[in-house]
C-alpha cells in the first residue's frame, strides 16, 4: 500500500492557525490493523507547505488482515505529535474478485479536513 496526502488544513491566513510556528507541518502516518496494533510508521516529510501537495509518504508496506484498518496522519513535534486527521479503510471491501486477478486500486479517503489517496495492490502470498 502507498499513501499520498492530498489535502491538509493549513489555516486561513499566511501564518495563522499553522501546525508549526515557523514552518509547515512535519507529516507522517501510522497504520493500524483491526485489533489496533501498529503495522507501520512512515518516515517524516518535513515542512510541508500547500504548494508541496500532493506528497507521498514513505515507501509501500503490506496489509494482510481483512477488516477495518486505520491510518492516522500526524505532525511530528518536539514535545508531543499532533493528530492532523484519521481515515478508516477495509482492503477486503475494496477488492473485487480474487487477489490474483485484481489490478491495483486507488481510493481517496477523507475525514473532512484531510484527504489521503491510497494505492492498494494485491499479491499472492508466496510462502
Amino acid at each position: 500500500m502507498q499513501v499520498e496526502v492530498q489535502v491538509v488544513p493549513f489555516g486561513s491566513g499566511e501564518r495563522e492557525d499553522r501546525w508549526d510556528l515557523f514552518s509547515g507541518p512535519d507529516l507522517y502516518y501510522q497504520a493500524y490493523d483491526p485489533e489496533g496494533a501498529c503495522l507501520h510508521v512512515s518516515a517524516v516529510v518535513d515542512d510541508v507547505e500547500p504548494q508541496d501537495l500532493p506528497v507521498t509518504l514513505d515507501a509501500e508496506f503490506a496489509v494482510e488482515a481483512s477488516g477495518w484498518h486505520r491510518l492516522r496522519l500526524l505532525d511530528a513535534d518536539l514535545i508531543e505529535d499532533e493528530v492532523v486527521g484519521a481515515v478508516d479503510f477495509a482492503p477486503d471491501r475494496i477488492l473485487n474478485g480474487s487477489p490474483a486477478s485484481a489490478p491495483a486500486r486507488t481510493v481517496r479517503l477523507s475525514d473532512g479536513d484531510v484527504t489521503l489517496q491510497l494505492t492498494l495492490e494485491w499479491t499472492t502470498d508466496s510462502s
